[in-house]
């Protein structure tokens, strides 16, 4: 029954799609055995799909048949372009001339135990007009890599390493990267904190089942001799790096869904929850050692976007609707008290990236924020905290649809910001601060 629906499924795609064309080419495909969320073993045909025709391509499904020694078909597949996570990218995925993306094929064989020799992919995709590129060429602006960049932590000024993959994978599933300022490309590296990650600290902090360490979010201070993970029912707890030490920050946490942190000085850091896209982002203000900074995560005030913490955690930048007036505030993490930056009756989601707090003398401050454009870019812009205004700096090559996510991070000299995006328009950027509007008076 599923060989006819498949072959049913197969002859309308021909007749609705035009044939792929030259231009659509396929690189890279290798046969990989993936464990599903299930615990199942699956064979999958993964690959890229490059365009290198003229039209722009869409609904594109790639169908593959199996064949023996013999030469005969024992087993078929159908496939999608996939994001990093391999999520199927189908609606109004387009993949325009000169664009690449990855994509899986589930493979299914007629009789179980049998092996196949060879396989054929045939695409069928339908042929647009491409969409013009937007100019996003600036002298501020470094394009580092096109991947989808979902984590990077400098290591000085000048060096940057950064991870490439699924954004809910633990950081050692990523493929790491080093980048050096003006250099003219990246350079693999084996994931930062490797020498720690042991089969005793898994068994240590519980995180041996390798479903459980995978959604565990296990990440390492950069500036503390501590580590941050959740367990199987999502309590948040940090421990010294060989395991020893830990302590419990919260357990009422089933209900929410951890996406990250944001790392301050002297191991204080923010943890961050929300559901789907459009959801309110939910947060705390922790330390490695134990002491809570913010309210808890029931009492903070939600936010629109990521809240962006100032370095001492006890307060946040947040967009909200308070007392009826949408727009950027300076909140306090422990009582809500909030100030009003400036009006924004429509503030990015929460794939947006985190503002960042500048400390400067005198309770001053300069507050980096990114925010959408009405071409479906974005604009990096500046708020001056003394002078109450908001400057906008540049125009970004980010891109996101409501499945992607964006972040950012600041260099440890404040010269530059590492931006970065998963997605199909993935990518990692350098934004040299010293080649923009300065943001008030330094």
């Amino acid at each position: 029954m599923r060989r006819i629906v498949f072959i049913l499924l197969a002859l309308w795609l021909m007749t609705a799609h035009a044939q792929a064309q030259d231009g659509l080419r396929l690189d890279g495909v290798e046969v990989v055995t993936r464990i599903n969320e299930f615990g199942v073993e699956n064979q999958l045909l993964e690959g890229r799909l490059v365009n290198r025709g003229q039209a722009a391509l869409q609904n594109i499904t790639l169908f593959a048949e199996l064949f023996n020694v013999a030469g005969e078909v024992i087993g078929e597949g159908i496939g999608y372009p996939v994001n990093a996570c391999g999520t199927g990218l189908i609606g109004d995925f387009t993949l325009q001339p000169g664009d690449q993306q990855r994509f899986s094929i589930a493979l299914e064989l007629y009789e179980d135990g049998a092996t196949f020799e060879r396989y054929e992919i045939d695409p069928q995709v339908t042929e647009i007009d491409p969409t013009p590129q937007i100019d996003m060429e600036h002298p501020a602006i470094e394009a580092v890599s096109l991947e989808e960049v979902v984590s990077a932590e400098w290591i000085d000024p000048q060096t940057l390493a950064y991870g490439v993959g699924c954004e809910r994978d633990v950081f050692t599933q990523w493929q790491w990267l080093q980048y050096t300022i003006d250099s003219p490309l990246s350079i693999p590296i084996d994931a930062p904190y490797q020498e720690w990650m042991t089969q005793p600290l898994l068994q240590q902090l519980g995180l041996v089942d390798p479903v459980i360490f995978n959604r565990s979010y296990l990440a390492f201070h950069p500036d503390d001799t501590r580590l941050v993970y959740q367990t199987d029912i999502n309590t948040l707890v940090t421990a010294e790096r060989d395991g020893s030490f830990r302590r419990i920050l919260y357990n009422d946490l089933a209900r929410f869904s951890l996406h990250g942190y944001l790392w301050l000085p002297e191991g204080r850091f923010l943890a961050y929850y929300y559901g789907a896209y459009g959801d309110p982002v939910r947060y705390v203000t922790v330390s490695t050692l134990g002491q809570r900074i913010s309210a808890t995560i029931f009492d903070v005030t939600p936010s629109f976007t990521v809240p962006g913490p100032t370095p001492d955690g006890a307060r946040v930048v947040i967009t909200a609707e308070i007392e009826g007036v949408t727009g950027y505030y300076l909140t306090s993490t422990m009582t809500g008290a909030s100030r009003l930056l400036f009006e924004d009756p429509t503030p990015p989601g929460n794939n947006y990236p985190a503002p960042i707090y500048v400390e400067r003398p005198a309770g001053d401050a300069a507050i980096y924020l990114v925010r959408p454009l009405e071409d479906g870019t974005a604009e990096l812009g500046c708020y001056h905290l003394a002078a109450e205004e908001l400057s906008p700096l540049v125009r970004l090559p980010l891109q996101l649809t409501t499945d992607d996510r964006g972040w950012m991070w600041l260099s440890p000299d404040q010269t530059r910001i590492a931006i970065a995006a998963n997605g199909q328009n993935g990518g990692l950027w350098l934004i040299d601060l010293a080649q923009l509007p300065p943001c008030g008076e330094v």
